[in-house]
């Protein structure tokens, strides 16, 4: 068995730019797998820090009748929130928590509308559950005024100072419209946050809309992948409620992230596929110019099992060797990513960050996974043993008399 590796190994090295060629387009393409796929971890990874951060916290509680294709229903107000919020007192795995009221209006600059996402805050629990704070770019959130998304503000040509409209529908059904300056920019990784948010006071909120309820309660908690466990300990101490997980509001997300990642793989199988034709053609190209060798190793005694073994070695050694070069490539391409990453922003703007399907804008950064690397190297040895078992079998077919006969 030794000898037979040895010398498969021999073959190998024979045919230099024939192997060397072969080798290279394997280890590309594992690479480009490698990376693909860590890319792609990378994305999803800050769209569901973007969301968590900016949108949902780890769990939103909502009134068990809330329906928001009824934004503006009586039924989507809890009245008694703070009832809510003393029972959840107390519980050892919630760190803070907030209130907030959404709901939808049109922004007015007296020139052009648009739709928007009204969000009341209350600023100080609100720093402890959501980070918009370290985004600010520009003034804050001051009384009786607005801060919008830095997109939205300049689709709507506003800035600090400027003054806007917001008419919206008031909790009973009556429509309303309020005059507030634009206090604040923010500008954040979350291009919800961006695109078609504005903040006003919680407090002003409630005047607004002419109620004393809130929509949801935002909770983080200490670890955000118990969401299974946590989830069933709030609906013990609030069974009355809606209450959702961060994975639970991400799941058209999820759905569409999975589907993203199958299609793009499409495209790196294809590259394997080539790698595989050429491993083919080596070992057919080799079997070939071993003839003479085949036979004098079969008139030696060799069987057919040996001949077989020696080939089925040769692509085996291309596949492992493949793969570790590919996974190195791998690791500095993704070095790269991880560190620095790639700015997406007028990917994002060209494409819409609805058609992209990533809750993310900016710089986006890729991530370290070790599954892609061990599938690699399993499916790249499997893939080159099975690829090499065609050209091997051809080999064994050969007589000795024949070979012995081929003139080199």
């Amino acid at each position: 068995m030794k000898f037979l590796f040895s010398l498969s190994l021999k073959n190998i090295i024979r045919y230099k730019k024939r192997t060397i060629l072969t080798f290279l387009i394997l280890s590309f393409g594992i690479a480009f797998y490698i990376w693909m796929d860590s890319f792609i971890d990378g994305l999803n990874e800050q769209s569901f820090d973007n969301v968590i951060n900016f949108e949902t916290s780890h769990f939103k509680i909502q009134s068990e009748k809330y329906d928001e294709d009824k934004p503006f229903s009586e039924d989507n107000f809890m009245n008694n929130y703070k009832e809510v919020v003393t029972a959840l007192e107390g519980t050892d795995f919630i760190e803070s928590h907030t209130t907030r009221i959404k709901f939808p209006a049109e922004l007015d600059n007296s020139i052009d509308s648009t739709p928007c996402l009204v969000i009341g805050i209350d600023q100080e629990q609100d720093k402890k559950v959501f980070i918009l704070p370290e985004f600010i770019e520009e003034g804050s959130l001051k009384p009786g005024c607005a801060m919008i998304g830095k997109k939205l503000a300049a689709s709507m040509d506003v800035k600090v100072g400027d003054f806007i409209y917001i008419t919206f529908r008031e909790a009973k059904g009556m429509f309303n419209s309020i005059e507030m300056e634009v206090s604040g920019i923010v500008f954040s990784p979350d291009p919800g946050t961006n695109n078609s948010t504005v903040f006003i006071n919680l407090s002003e909120a409630k005047e607004f809309l002419n109620t004393e309820g809130v929509t949801e309660i935002a909770i983080k908690t200490n670890n955000r992948d118990k969401y299974k466990k946590y989830k069933v300990a709030l609906q013990k101490s609030i069974p009355d409620y809606k209450i959702q997980s961060w994975i639970d509001m991400s799941q058209n997300f999820l759905a569409i992230s999975k589907m993203k990642k199958k299609f793009s793989f499409i495209f790196v199988y294809f590259i394997i596929i080539i790698a595989l034709v050429g491993i083919i053609n080596t070992m057919l190209m080799s079997v070939l110019e071993k003839k003479r060798e085949i036979g004098t190793m079969k008139a030696l005694g060799f069987t057919d099992g040996d001949i077989l073994k020696m080939f089925i070695f040769e692509g085996a050694i291309i596949g492992v060797l493949g793969s570790i070069f590919g996974i190195i490539l791998s690791i500095i391409l993704n070095w790269y990513f991880v560190e620095h990453g790639i700015d997406m922003t007028t990917m994002m703007e060209g494409f819409g960050t609805d058609n992209m399907g990533y809750k993310i804008i900016g710089i986006a950064k890729s991530t370290w996974s070790i599954k892609p690397m061990i599938n690699s190297i399993i499916i790249c040895v499997i893939a080159s043993v099975a690829a090499s078992y065609y050209p091997a079998k051809q080999a064994t077919k050969l007589q000795p008399v024949e070979c012995l006969r081929t003139i080199q």
